[in-house]
C-alpha cells in the first residue's frame, strides 16, 4: 500500500492529462482536463504526491500544487520515459510519470521560488541576449567580408569597418549599405538592452541576502551566486553536499562491477552546463590570481592541487568545492569563513 494517493500530470498549454492513483495502487481515473478543471481538481483532491515533468510551467503548477499541501516532485522527462507502455499517448505519459514517482532511488526536483525563478529567468534572458550580439555582430562581419573588407579583431574593430562601409568609403551597393545600417541600429539596441538587464539582474542579486553571502566564497562573483541561489534554493532538497554537486555535474561518473571502483571524468552532456561553465571560469580566474605564499587552508589545498593535478583538473576540484560550500551556507544559513593557515 503506497503512503499517499499519486496524481501525475502530463502539463501542455491548454490541456492537461492528469491520472489519479489510489493509496491502494488502484487507478481512478485518467483523465484530459482544462487548465481551470485541473486547477479545481488539485485544489479538493486530498494532500497527494504530485509528479510532473520537467518543462516549460512545471515550476508554476508546481507552486500552485503546493498551497494544497500536495508533495510535488518534478522528475527528469528521460528517468520517465523508461515507464511508458505502449504507444506514445497523453494517458500513457499521465501514467509513466505517476509510477515514476515512487520508484525507490529516483531523484527528483522541487519547484523553485518566484525569487529563484526570477533569478533564472533574467539569467537565460541575459545569455539569449548576449548570444543574439554575438550573432548579428557575426552577421555583420560576414556580410562586409564578402565584400573584401577585413574587419580587424574585438568590438572596435567592428564599429570601423560598418562606419566606413556606411560613409561611403567602400564599393558597397547603396540598398545593402541601408540595410547594414538597419542591422548596426539593431547591434547597438541590443547592447544598451543587454547592459540594462545586467544592471536590473545585478540590483537584483544584491537585494538578496543569501546571495550576499555567497558572494564570499572565492571565484564567485554575482552572476554565479544568483545562478547558485537559483539551482539549490535552500538547500534541502539535496542530502549532503555532493548531491548538490552531482546535480550540477561537477562530480566524477563511476564504473564499477565486482567490488572493482573505477572513477572517470565528470559527465560533460549531464549536469546543469550553464553553471558548471561559469563555476569553472571563476575557478579559473581566482586561481590565476594565487599568491605565491598561501594564506587560508584553501590556497594552500589549491596549490597542492594544482602540483598533483595540474591546472584544469584543480579548476574543477575548486568549482566542486565551491557548490558543497554553497549548499552547507544555504542548508544552514552560516556565513563563509575561510580558515587562516595557522590554524
Amino acid at each position: 500500500m503506497l503512503a499517499s494517493n499519486i496524481i501525475g500530470i502530463d502539463l501542455a498549454k491548454n490541456t492537461l492529462q492528469v491520472c489519479h492513483i489510489s493509496i491502494h495502487g488502484e487507478l481512478l481515473s485518467n483523465k484530459s482536463m482544462s487548465r481551470q478543471k485541473a486547477k479545481e481538481f488539485l485544489a479538493k483532491a486530498k494532500p497527494s504526491i504530485v509528479a510532473v515533468e520537467g518543462c516549460c510551467g512545471c515550476h508554476y503548477w508546481g507552486r500552485f500544487a503546493q498551497q494544497f499541501n500536495h508533495d510535488v516532485r518534478i522528475i527528469n522527462p528521460k528517468k520517465v520515459k523508461g515507464y511508458v507502455d505502449g504507444h506514445k499517448t497523453d494517458k500513457n505519459d499521465a501514467l509513466a510519470i505517476a509510477n515514476a514517482a515512487i520508484q525507490i532511488g529516483l531523484k527528483f526536483s522541487t519547484p523553485k521560488t518566484i525569487e529563484q525563478q526570477s533569478l533564472h529567468s533574467l539569467e537565460t534572458s541575459r545569455q539569449f541576449l548576449s548570444r543574439s550580439i554575438v550573432s548579428l555582430g557575426q552577421h555583420l562581419r560576414g556580410t562586409i567580408l564578402d565584400y573584401g573588407i577585413a574587419n580587424p579583431k574585438g568590438e572596435k574593430g567592428l564599429k570601423a569597418s560598418v562606419l566606413a562601409v556606411l560613409d561611403g568609403e567602400t564599393d558597397i551597393p547603396a540598398n545593402l549599405v541601408s540595410t547594414l545600417s538597419l542591422l548596426w541600429e539593431q547591434y547597438k539596441y541590443l547592447k544598451k538592452e543587454l547592459k540594462q538587464l545586467e544592471k536590473e539582474k545585478s540590483a537584483l542579486t544584491q537585494q538578496i541576502e543569501p546571495c550576499k553571502r555567497l558572494m564570499d566564497i572565492e571565484g564567485v562573483g554575482e552572476t554565479i551566486a544568483s545562478m547558485l541561489y537559483a539551482t539549490l534554493g535552500n538547500g534541502e532538497q539535496f542530502k549532503n553536499g555532493r548531491q548538490a554537486s552531482a546535480f550540477i555535474g561537477l562530480t566524477p561518473k563511476q564504473h564499477s562491477t565486482g567490488g572493482k571502483v573505477v572513477m572517470l571524468g565528470i559527465d560533460k552532456s549531464g549536469g546543469i552546463k550553464d553553471l558548471r561553465s561559469l563555476l569553472y571560469l571563476g575557478a579559473m580566474s581566482y586561481i590565476g590570481r594565487l599568491p605565491e605564499t598561501p594564506k587560508t587552508q584553501k590556497e594552500k589545498w589549491l596549490m597542492n592541487a594544482i602540483e598533483r593535478l595540474g591546472f584544469k583538473k584543480a579548476c574543477i576540484a575548486l568549482a566542486n568545492k565551491i557548490v558543497r560550500t554553497a549548499w552547507a551556507m544555504l542548508r544552514y544559513e552560516t556565513k563563509y569563513q575561510p580558515i587562516p593557515i595557522s590554524c
